[in-house]
């Protein structure tokens, strides 16, 4: 198992880096039309890691293959997005009230 998890992981890394350079390359083809909305666009290198950390852990837990039917997988994929979500969502909801009170206190 020791080297499908390298493989896995390998394989992982590579198309994340693709995707995330992909996103990339958009990102500046339609950069003029994003300017004023990039702060919504800096966390895609991040997902982008957290995405293949993800595929990393499913597929070793799965023994380094997918689950037999296509619906675990969607529903893995679909559990893991609105946990991270409602992380994200929390976190970031913290971080703005408590920066707030404390930029408010100065």
């Amino acid at each position: 198992m020791e080297i499908e998890a390298l493989k896995t992981n390998l394989l992982s890394i590579a198309v994340a880096g693709l995707l995330i350079m992909l996103a990339g390359v958009f990102l500046y083809l339609f950069r003029n039309s994003i300017t004023s909305n990039v702060r919504f666009f800096l966390q895609i290198p991040p997902l982008g890691v957290a995405a293949y950390i993800f595929v990393f852990n499913m597929f070793r837990y799965y023994d380094g293959g997918l689950p037999e039917k296509t619906s675990v997988t969607i529903r893995e994929i679909i559990y893991s997005t609105l946990i991270s979500a409602s992380v994200f969502f929390i976190f970031t909801l913290l971080l703005v009230v408590i920066v707030g009170y404390i930029e408010s206190r100065q």
